[in-house]
């Protein structure tokens, strides 16, 4: 089978799952999705149903909406003022449970029964700690655009307590921050006046030390001094990296010089040698002399002066030849000694001039981490003033922000919570999403086709077709030409698929022989080889010989009496082949049924008149199908594999198992069958993989024949 058919196959059995797929699923398990969906509805119903009303009460603060009618130093500015960052500041001061406390303290809600700890008998600590979670999970604060207005709400199954938190907390708040900032300014001075007296010392004491540290190293223009050293190591590193790239050649040269042990023919094949201008033109010379002595040897004999003259210039050519050799191979040993010794000069002014560097890096690395310091103590030192300067006018002016309430709340008529519609809505997408999602994930985990479909594509088998279920309608008593069926269209698309890919998959080569086999026994037998051979006959001709001499079946099928002669009676020289096989009416199609059954199948297929027989079919014959044993049962498809073109192995997607039909191909292969690929009998959702408009045409025939 060609590469390019190869593929083709393995795309063909890539396993998808689209939204056909998905729809038709859904329409198939339609009924348990709306029983799961109703049930999870239910629940959710009840659950909502049992939901408090909740009230929702808002009011509105303005923290600081006016500028301070006075300009700060840039230090303060940053720290004063930082727009959404001290509003984001005010609003954790509102959430703290310092705070929160204080609230639940004024208002007194311990006694108020929402925030009340039902459970029993609580300490009055845990009674306030309780009070103040309940406090916590129904306030809200909220940011209004880009402006210093905060939105205030309050969540309380009594619309009056609703209203009262909401308003009560922003005239709180007011007065927490006003002692804060008269406490924290206070405080503040007395710490930033004790911090500058050290800084101050600390300072001085930094640029002394910096000034000591210059005037004893004799560090003035280190910085000319390092790019010197370090300008001054990048040249001697560029001469070093040429000269180890040059010495490597020179020694790569000699490699091959010593190697060669004077033989000039040897010493001629040297890079350095060949290459050189020096041995180019001479060995253009010698080229030429050559020339011309092959000329003048046509014209003269050795004893004439002209061939005296040019053969005499040809050796003293190479005379000169070795003797430049010789002078560039001493040359050569000369450059590597002179190489060696400025290497190894470069390396100690390399070690000269890295030591300078590494000095001078570390009285640049001193003088940088003690100017740090200066710079790091001059930086502090000016916050600390500027802080103590903010920290003198907030003392003078009392407050820097202009804080009111803008809005107080109104106590709530109607609930703003459960939204019971909204919920409904979504309890109801959420139970057809979970129950559709469920039962998508329990027939995933339960598709055995899907399972073997993959486990065929991890061992690089193809899957020729699916085949569905069919029903038989009657049967023939005698042999009088082809089984009746009813076949839907799925199931003869499927059988015409399978003859597609027998005819046409296997490229250049022609598959005539083939042989059916199964991968276990069943207690009914598989008609998908009698159907592939009536789909041959149609078109050209082919002949079925039923070679299970196990469990024959294609006599019974087209309605033959036990005992009717055939392929056992041929083998055996009993009957001549006319008398053995039998023309379906209507059709190109030969049967060729069991015959007695013998009691050692083995002894007949072994036979070598069997295989001349399977050989001499082909020529006669344009499609040779043979009924072979199950190959998980017996070892028949062993011996008839080896005197037909293919195999094709049918696998009853309802009855085997992954390791089973792993045991199949494994035997298959180390057998070295030539399988052509696997068949999924008894198949689901094969309607699903045809095109639409065949699927239109059978509904409408079906509908018009109903």
């Amino acid at each position: 089978m060609s590469i390019e058919t190869k593929n083709e196959h393995k795309k063909s059995t890539e396993v998808s799952f689209g939204l056909a797929d998905l729809v038709g699923f859904i329409w198939q398990k339609k009924f348990r999705i709306i029983l799961t969906s109703a049930a999870i509805v239910c629940a959710g119903i009840y659950y909502i149903s049992g939901l408090p009303l909740i009230y929702s009460a808002s009011s509105r603060i303005v923290l600081g909406d006016n500028e301070p009618s006075f300009s700060l130093p840039s230090v303060v500015s940053d720290f004063g003022y930082g727009g959404e960052t001290i509003l984001d500041t005010y609003i954790e001061f509102i959430r703290s449970r310092q705070f929160i406390g204080g609230v639940v303290d004024e208002m007194e809600l311990t006694r108020t029964p929402e925030f009340k700890f039902t459970g029993g008998s609580r300490s009055p600590n845990e009674m306030r700690e309780y009070a103040i979670n309940v406090l916590l999970g129904g306030l809200t604060l909220n940011k209004i655009g880009d402006t210093y207005l905060l939105k205030i709400s309050f969540d309380s199954k009594d619309p009056k307590i609703a209203a009262d938190v909401a308003n009560f907390i922003g005239p709180a708040f007011f007065v927490y921050h006003a002692k804060i900032n008269t406490e924290k300014a206070n405080d503040t001075s007395k710490w930033l006046n004790d911090q500058l007296g050290g800084l101050e010392n600390k300072l001085v004491m930094a640029e002394d030390a910096l000034q000591a540290y210059i005037e004893e190293n004799q560090l003035i223009g280190a910085n000319s001094q390092i790019e010197f050293a370090r300008a001054e190591i990048l040249i001697l590193l560029e001469e070093k990296l040429a000269i180890e790239k040059t010495l490597a050649a020179v020694k790569s040269s000699l490699l091959q010089i010593d190697s060669a042990a004077n033989d000039t023919k040897m010493l001629k094949r040297v890079d350095y040698i060949i290459k050189h201008p020096m041995m180019v033109n001479i060995r253009n010379n010698l080229l030429a002399s050559q020339q011309a002595f092959f000329q003048i040897s046509k014209r003269y004999k050795s004893k004439h002066h002209r061939y005296i003259a040019a053969h005499a210039a040809i050796k003293k050519l190479e005379s000169e030849e070795r003797q430049l050799i010789e002078q560039l191979v001493a040359g050569l040993r000369q450059n590597l000694s002179t190489y060696e010794q400025r290497l190894e000069s470069l390396n100690g002014q390399m070690d000269k001039a890295e030591q300078k560097h590494s000095e001078l890096s570390r009285y640049e690395l001193q003088l940088t981490k003690l100017r740090r310091e200066i710079d790091s103590t001059q930086t502090l030192y000016e916050v600390f003033v500027s802080r103590l300067q903010e920290t003198q006018m907030l003392k003078d002016l009392g407050k820097t922000n202009q804080f009111s309430v803008v809005d107080y709340a109104s106590i709530p008529t109607y609930p703003s919570k459960p939204r019971k519609l909204m919920l409904l809505v979504v309890v109801c997408l959420f139970a057809v999403v979970f129950s559709s999602g469920v039962w998508l994930l329990l027939h995933l985990i339960s598709d055995k086709q899907t399972r073997l479909r993959n486990l065929l594509i991890n061992l690089d088998v193809t899957v020729l077709t699916q085949v569905s279920k069919y029903k038989k309608i009657k049967l023939k008593k005698g042999f009088v030409g082809s089984t009746k069926k009813d076949k839907n269209y799925e199931y003869s698309e499927s059988i015409r698929s399978l003859r597609a890919e027998i005819s046409y998959g296997a490229g250049d080569t022609p598959i005539r022989s083939i042989a059916i086999t199964r991968v276990k026994g069943s207690k009914t037998k598989s008609n998908i080889g009698i159907d592939l051979a009536e789909s041959f006959g149609h078109l050209e001709k082919s002949i079925l010989v039923d070679a299970d001499m196990r469990q024959p079946h294609v006599g019974s099928e087209y309605g033959m009496e036990q005992l009717t002669p055939g392929l056992t009676n041929f083998i055996g020289r009993r009957l001549s082949f006319s008398d053995s096989h039998y023309r379906e009416s209507g059709s190109q199609l030969s049967i060729m049924p069991t015959g007695a059954v013998p009691t050692d199948p083995l002894l007949y297929l072994s036979k070598p008149r069997f295989s001349s027989f399977v050989k001499k079919l082909s020529v006669l014959y344009e499609h040779v199908i043979l009924e072979a044993p199950e190959v998980n049962l017996y070892s028949d498809i062993m011996v008839i594999a080896k005197v037909v073109d293919g195999i094709v192995l049918i696998c009853d997607v309802d009855t085997t198992d992954s390791p089973e039909l792993l045991e199949a191909v494994q035997r298959l292969r180390e057998s070295r069958v030539p399988l052509l690929g696997v068949v999924f009998e008894n198949a689901k959702n094969v309607r699903s993989k045809l095109p639409k408009r065949s699927r239109s045409k059978d509904l409408i025939k079906r509908m018009i024949n109903y």
